[in-house]
């Protein structure tokens, strides 16, 4: 008879014996409070995440029992937050499965001189490397395929600056290992194609110091956000404007209501064109009593005649 100790094949948490729950909450799908008053408790994973999970597992064949995948929570904006991640030895077990996996070189680390070297030694090269490569060789193609990992986009920083423990003391062995991790799922995308380390989970985690110090989340860029927008416009609009005709505006026109700038990612609230107040979220429409109200006129209307 078997020990071997599986993922339940059921969402279903009263469908669990004791022993698949206790897999459950090994393989991460239980999130326990560390800090504060609620130190100790427990939250089990949603049905969607636990169905996610044994999905990939299933596809992958990857062990969450020897941490070749796991799932963690995390709070962030939107509360507690789940994801799936694998070690860097999940992807390498994916890639050497796979059989035309032709293995890869070494690491090479970028110095501050521009320079790829070997080994990244702080006393010869500096505090930290600007970036790390690594080749991943196929049978069944002439090239290898390079990820290349930046210092900037990946190392994991605290919120008041300081890198976390795990990047301030092997820092240039985290870089290698995202390197490897971009090389790998480029090389075998079938098989990683969605799928991350956590030395590559950009989203807020905690310091392994233990002392709850959150991760800054990396901010990346991209399109200007419509608060963004906006500002940008009015600036130009203002830069525009001649200064006489500033100046007779303020004589003439009427008090204006005033909306307070949100911050960068909050919607632009605008005036409504009926009542007047900011709680409109596109210009020149109109708020959702308002349209209540028209709605009712309308229908009123509509009896008389």
């Amino acid at each position: 008879m078997s020990t071997a100790l599986m993922m339940p094949t059921s969402t279903d948490r009263n469908d669990w014996s004791a022993e698949e729950a206790a897999v459950v909450e090994a393989a991460g799908l239980v999130f326990v409070h560390q800090y504060g008053e609620n130190r100790g408790q427990k939250i089990l994973a949603p049905r969607p995440v636990i169905a996610k999970f044994m999905h990939i597992c299933e596809r992958t064949g990857l062990d969450p029992l020897a941490r070749q995948i796991y799932c963690i929570g995390r709070f962030g904006s939107d509360g507690l937050e789940w994801s799936v991640q694998t070690g860097i030895d999940g992807f390498r077990v994916i890639a050497e499965r796979s059989r035309q996996y032709a293995g890869q070189d070494e690491a090479e680390w970028l110095t501050e001189s521009g320079e790829w070297v070997p080994a990244f030694v702080k006393q010869l090269h500096g505090d930290h490397p600007l970036a790390a490569r690594v080749k991943v060789y196929r049978h069944d193609w002439d090239r290898p395929m390079v990820g290349i990992a930046t210092w900037d986009e990946y190392a994991q920083t605290k919120r008041n600056g300081e890198l976390t423990s795990m990047w301030k003391d092997r820092g240039p062995g985290q870089l290698a290992k995202c390197a490897e991790a971009l090389a790998l799922r480029k090389a075998f995308p079938q098989d990683l194609s969605g799928l991350y380390t956590d030395d590559e989970m950009q989203s807020q985690s905690f310091d392994d110091t233990g002392d709850g110090e959150p991760v800054a989340p990396k901010v990346r860029r991209g399109l200007p956000t419509l608060a963004q927008r906006a500002r940008a416009a009015q600036q130009e609009s203002a830069e525009q404007t001649d200064p006489d005709d500033v100046e007779d505006a303020e004589e003439t026109t009427e008090p204006v209501t005033v909306v307070d700038e949100p911050a960068d990612g909050d919607a632009v609230l605008f005036p409504c064109t009926r009542c007047g107040q900011p709680v409109v979220e596109d210009e020149g429409g109109i708020c959702e009593p308002c349209e209540i109200e028209i709605e009712a006129e309308i229908a009123a209307g509509e009896d008389q005649s």
